[in-house]
């Protein structure tokens, strides 16, 4: 009785084995065809990122030469794949404008800092709108804004300065372009506005 119940025992094991080397194979072949999909799904999203970094790269190209409706059309295919994405809604600002589309411009920029409230670049771009609209006083708000979160940046110095001789405020006009010239001694640009400043003091 003793040696049939260990002989069943020992048939139910083989048999148990049996099953489990049947199923390896298959599980094997699971796992290989996961990773593989793995693989695939992380290259179909790499390729993505890239097809996003080449055509945002064109789209500045558009921009720089003066194409701006390409780059409108571009930057607005993007932000449909990509809504949260705040460089494309400034981007799409630039084109705006730089076609004097003001209006769609402003409605570009505010999405933008409603996503990155805290962009430099973004405050210094409101401040070009602005001043491009002769809202020198908002304009200045908006360059300052952006050089207090970094004030690395010469051409914002040039910027505010501009704003403030535009309101016949020499002196910080002045002060401004000094601040340019300390971060780009040898800026000639920044040289001749301080010149025209200081000419206004005398």
């Amino acid at each position: 009785m003793v040696v049939m119940l260990e002989f069943v025992i020992f048939a139910a094991t083989i048999v148990l084995l049996i099953v489990i080397l049947r199923k390896l194979p298959l599980e094997k072949e699971v796992v290989k065809k996961l990773a593989y999909e793995a693989r695939q799904l992380e290259k179909d999203e790499t390729e993505k990122d890239e097809e996003g970094e080449d055509l945002m790269e064109q789209a500045d190209h558009y921009a720089q030469a003066g194409q701006y409706g390409k780059a409108e059309r571009l930057c607005l295919k993007l932000i449909t794949k990509d809504p949260q994405n705040a460089s494309l809604y400034n981007k799409l600002a630039l084109s705006y404008l730089g076609r004097r589309e003001f209006k769609d411009a402003a409605k570009a920029l505010d999405q933008a800092l409603t996503l990155e409230p805290d962009n430099d670049a973004f405050h210094n771009n409101l401040g070009l709108l602005l001043y491009q609209q002769g809202q020198y006083e908002e304009a200045v708000e908006s360059y300052e804004r952006s050089i207090d979160i970094n004030n690395k940046v010469a051409s914002r110095f040039m910027n505010l300065g501009l704003a403030y001789f535009m309101l016949k405020k020499y002196r910080k006009a002045a002060d401004a372009y000094e601040k340019a010239l300390i971060l780009e001694p040898n800026n000639e640009e920044y040289k001749r506005l301080l010149s025209e400043a200081e000419a206004k003091l005398k």
